[in-house]
């Protein structure tokens, strides 16, 4: 099929695809970089959650660009920065300029794309299919991490950090081709949000960072220290978890949509628990570790759908899903640097990677709740 044939949504799940590979086989081994520059993983968690904070601070910018160039325009700036991000990152060897450098231009560059992809996806999903299309990105995203990791642990071990992260970079770029030929929603310049409901996904999305930087972020740098800190057998871990989850988030959805969708939150939640508990007990031990890896990547679509196709339904129907998600998403940046920087303080005074990884705990706990709420309210209304 020609690109020019593909719809809207077809275009949305091709860039997807490449956009996971990108951090699959790049993203994922930032933290991992630093510590192989001489950063100890305090520092290179606290490095991280820099970059986090400096979303946090730079989001104002997003609404002017929209203005100017829609949500599609914002989201391919996003994506030229963030291939520079990646360039800039080969020449970080210790605390100074670059490393300066580095976090302010991938702080952009990621507040840029994100805030701006979170309110393209729900511009052009539909209301009634929302789970089930959710779902299928994330799905996408669940296949290409099976090969993803493996690639960019090899290319990392074989051919060095500047030309895997060039490649990488290339790869970035290449990932606005298929949005090239999509709609480009316009931005109201006078819409004004609901308070209360952007307060409310502010507060899931901070539940969300946190978790995730205890699940995602502070776990793939236990387990890349778990597997003596060598990045061929990492990225091999990581696309092994990737046959899991292939299929996690198709189900969630199918639920979502189908009316269950409390049924869902028991699934994707209670799933999480379990993987975490995993988690945290199994870091320091190698093969445990591959096991928990690959039950915790079963949990990610699933959860991500459990949680994005609600919050999207929110953004359809605030009066602007652009400032919907400037108001939501600055939470997850809170959050997962939240996780970040207490593991990194706890790690700097003498602890093991397990607490800091327990903590997600009370985020999935607080996420569920939230949730149950939001969907006994909506069915009450119904």
């Amino acid at each position: 099929m020609p690109a020019s044939a593909l719809t809207p949504l077809q275009r949305v799940y091709v860039h997807s695809g490449l956009q996971s590979f990108v951090e699959a086989s790049g993203g994922i081994f930032v933290a991992g970089f630093l510590v192989t520059r001489g950063f100890s993983y305090p520092a290179a968690l606290a490095s991280f959650a820099l970059i986090l904070l400096s979303r946090f601070a730079l989001r104002p910018l997003v609404l002017p660009l929209a203005l100017r160039w829609g949500v599609r325009g914002t989201l391919l700036i996003g994506v030229v920065i963030r291939a520079l991000s990646f360039a800039l990152l080969p020449f970080v060897s210790d605390v100074g300029p670059l490393l300066a450098l580095f976090l302010a231009v991938s702080g952009l560059g990621s507040v840029l794309y994100w805030t701006a992809w979170h309110a393209f996806m729900p511009a052009l999903t539909e209301t009634d299919k929302g789970g089930q299309q959710v779902s299928v990105q994330q799905a996408t995203s669940a296949v290409v991490g099976i090969v993803a990791p493996v690639s960019g642990g090899l290319l990392l071990a074989q051919t060095g950090p500047l030309a895997a992260f060039l490649a990488i970079a290339a790869l970035q770029l290449a990932t606005a081709l298929p949005l090239l030929g999509a709609p480009n929603p316009a931005v109201d310049a006078e819409a004004a949000l609901d308070r209360s409901v952007a307060a409310h996904a502010r507060r899931l999305y901070f539940n969300e960072g946190f978790h995730a930087g205890c699940s995602v972020v502070i776990w793939n740098l236990a387990l890349f220290a778990s597997l003596g800190e060598h990045f061929d057998a990492f990225g091999g871990a990581l696309a092994a978890a990737g046959v899991a989850a292939a299929a996690g988030g198709i189900l969630v959805g199918r639920l979502i949509d189908g009316g269950h969708p409390r049924h869902s939150l028991v699934i994707a939640y209670g799933a999480a628990a379990l993987a975490l508990a995993f988690k945290g007990a199994a870091f320091a031990h190698p093969i445990l570790a591959v096991l928990a890896t690959a039950l915790g990547a079963l949990v990610v679509p699933m959860t991500s759908t459990a949680m994005l196709a609600p919050l999207y339904a929110m953004a359809r129907q605030s009066p602007c899903v652009l400032r919907f998600s400037m108001a939501t998403e600055g939470g997850w940046d809170l959050g997962c640097a939240s996780a970040c920087l207490i593991a990194a303080a706890m790690l700097a005074g003498g602890a093991s990677f397990r607490l800091p990884i327990l903590l997600g705990l009370a985020a999935i706990a607080a996420m569920a709740l939230m949730l149950g709420r939001w969907y006994a309210r909506r069915a009450a209304a119904a």
